[in-house]
């Protein structure tokens, strides 16, 4: 009987691997199998998006073949970047890191379709050689995508491999940097300098780092465009993105973080930019505005095309910067001084600046409108009195003069404002002086963590003030954190919350399975609100590739392009948002909500406490704040 015939050919493979398997299962074998059948599914539908097929996947081993080089490396890169993104929702000793090793060369397949052969071997001692989170390719692969992926490479030398005869010129794959083929080139004599500055110290501060980065061309008129520079030719199209997993902001930075990272991998599994992927370049900032700093420096030198940031410190930092650089900012600070974008009525021109919601400024005199009628209803006569609560910093500073104005407008008595620390302690003394000053409403301008310990310290004193928090100081999450205590805050929201029915919730739930597949985590409304900031971007990009090419300029204009403005499939989700030249003032629509807590908190997560009425969030109040041009930046 004849033995069928073996089928050679030419395939590049993909090996992929867990980093520390074993020490995952001998810790928790349960969650490290159910992790592991998440992350394989994951992988999965990658390697189907860039033509390519399971071989074999034995334990924590994915082997897969394709028939383009090119492929292959886009997949490698496309899985890292999926997988950082779901290793955020997972604690530092949890998180399942592959290496990925690409080979291209001869194998056979067998009637079975499995392959075998040094093409194979070698894929695999490529896999065994990358860092864990990297991919490391044989020469072979670097000569067959030299000059068609636009990363960057390091040449790690000869590599003798086991059981292969010859050495093997081995490269690891930089996904964050172009290759030099790029249109633009890396100046990395001012990165290095940045990176000794900060080296020397993180306590040196925004300023060490500013002069770290060397002389700047003086700035132009920032509100006239001159001759855009060229848009860039990438298949991979670069975004930063700054987050806060440790920092002050931590809370609400992973939420609002992870959604940032679930809209991408979406948006790349549902065709990209036109057929073009985004490139998302993480950076975990902690909140200080140095390691912002350092990391749009990098992402200048790569030819970033637009970043999606976070906190009221680092951008406010870095809205010059990306000004004069023309690269769109979209932050997650709402400081109504990055709304003038020529500089007319604040005096600082911010051209780049773009957030989604309306501005701390604008969500504070919501919060007053509502405390008006709320006081007309009460049936009061006096002037009520209402006092800024927060820590002498950019984020509650940020509508402290703004709010006490309209307050003074609407009739109010403005108290002077108590000093909160950001960082969560005991403030029971600061709970004195809120009783001392006998306000009827304090305006809660700090972080969530913040807001939390303050009702906590409160819990004891007698007060007769009704709490109003900014749109970051109280969430879902708050209410359970705090208890019976947060029963009947009233804050700013800017979206439904999760689950509500309106037409585009559906999409956001679909986002949300790209780092959790089930469909069974309850995401809190920072979640939603960046999704929109993602969306919103993604629309303004298209527009760009669309008209001329991708560049900063072309972005930024595609944000002008529409008025009421609600991304595609979030209907309902998005407020209406009309950004002009002269007015970035986007959303001016303020929801303000009452939390209800009904009972304890502390025995269920969060899904079930609203399932069963525990936790309920009440829309009381809706505004749209008149664009009044004296408000412009203030």
């Amino acid at each position: 009987m004849s033995q069928p015939e073996a089928n050679r050919k030419l395939a590049a493979i993909l090996s992929a691997d867990v980093v520390g398997y074993s020490r995952l299962m001998g810790e928790d074998e349960q969650a490290t199998v159910a992790t592991l059948k998440v992350y394989q599914q994951a992988i999965s539908r990658v390697i189907e998006r860039h033509k390519g097929r399971i071989v074999d996947a034995p334990g924590d081993n994915i082997l897969a073949e394709f028939p383009s080089a090119v492929e292959a490396v886009y997949c490698a890169v496309e899985i890292q970047k999926v997988l950082e993104g779901r290793n955020l929702e997972l604690s530092a000793e949890r998180r399942m890191e592959f290496r990925i090793g690409v080979n291209l060369g001869d194998v056979i397949e067998d009637e079975d379709g499995v392959i075998f052969g040094d093409g194979v071997n070698i894929a695999a001692r490529m896999e065994a050689l990358a860092d864990p989170g990297g991919i490391c390719i044989s020469s072979s692969v670097y000569d067959a995508v030299e000059g068609k992926v636009d990363f960057g490479y390091d040449f790690l030398g000869e590599q003798q491999v086991k059981n292969i005869v010859k050495p093997i010129n081995v490269y690891r794959v930089r996904t964050g940097t172009p290759s030099p083929h790029s249109s633009r080139r890396l100046a990395l004599s001012g990165w290095h300098l940045a990176l000794v500055g900060l080296a020397a110290g993180l306590a040196l501060g925004a300023a060490a780092i500013w002069l770290a980065l060397g002389p700047r061309a003086p700035a132009t008129e920032t509100t006239v465009e001159t001759e855009p520079p060229p848009s860039i030719a990438r298949p991979y199209l670069l975004v930063g993105q700054l987050i806060d997993l440790n920092g002050l902001s931590a809370n609400a930075g992973r939420v609002y973080g992870q959604a940032i990272i679930d809209s991408v991998n979406w948006i790349n599994a549902n065709g990209g930019i036109n057929g073009k992927p985004i490139d998302l370049d993480t950076a975990e900032t902690s909140y200080l505005v140095p390691r912002a700093m350092a990391a749009y420096r990098k992402w200048q030198t790569q030819g970033v095309l637009a970043i999606q940031g976070w906190g009221t410190p680092t951008t406010e930092a870095l809205t010059k910067f990306v000004g004069e650089d023309r690269v769109p900012f979209f932050s997650s600070s709402y400081a109504a001084s990055l709304t003038d974008p020529t500089g007319q009525y604040s005096g600082r021109a911010t051209p780049y600046n773009f957030f989604y919601g309306p501005s701390y400024s604008d969500g504070c005199r919501g919060l007053v409108q509502w405390a008006k009628n709320d006081w007309q209803t009460r049936g009061e006569t006096r002037p009520p009195r209402f006092v800024h609560v927060g820590e002498n910093h950019p984020f509650p500073n940020a509508p402290k003069k703004a709010c006490a104005a309209y307050a003074e407008e609407l009739g109010f008595e403005v108290l002077p404002s108590i000093s909160v620390p950001m960082v969560p302690g005991d403030f029971h003394a600061e709970c004195q002086r809120l009783q001392e000053a006998a306000a009827d409403y304090a305006f809660l301008a700090n972080t969530d963590a913040s807001v939390s310990a303050l009702l906590r310290s409160c819990r004891d004193t007698p007060l007769n003030t009704q709490f109003m928090s900014n749109i970051w100081g109280f969430d879902e999450n708050v209410m359970k954190t705090a208890g019976a205590v947060a029963d009947g805050v009233v804050w700013v929201m800017a979206a439904p919350k999760w689950g509500d029915e309106v037409p585009g919730m559906y999409t956001v739930q679909e986002v949300s399975k790209m780092s959790d597949p089930g469909g069974r985590k309850y995401r809190p409304v920072h979640y939603i609100r960046g999704v929109c900031s993602m969306f919103y971007l993604r629309e303004a990009m298209e527009w760009a590739d669309r008209n001329e090419g991708l560049s900063g300029p072309n972005i930024r204009t595609g944000m002008y392009q529409r008025t009421n403005w609600v991304p595609e499939g979030l209907e309902g989700v998005c407020s209406p948002a009309t950004w002009t030249p002269e007015d970035h003032r986007g959303i001016n629509r303020v929801l303000v909500y009452r939390g209800h807590v009904n009972g304890p908190t502390n025995d269920a997560d969060v899904q079930t406490l609203i399932d069963n009425g525990t936790i309920v969030l009440e829309r009381i109040f809706s505004v749209d704040i008149p664009r009044r041009p004296e408000w412009l930046g203030l």
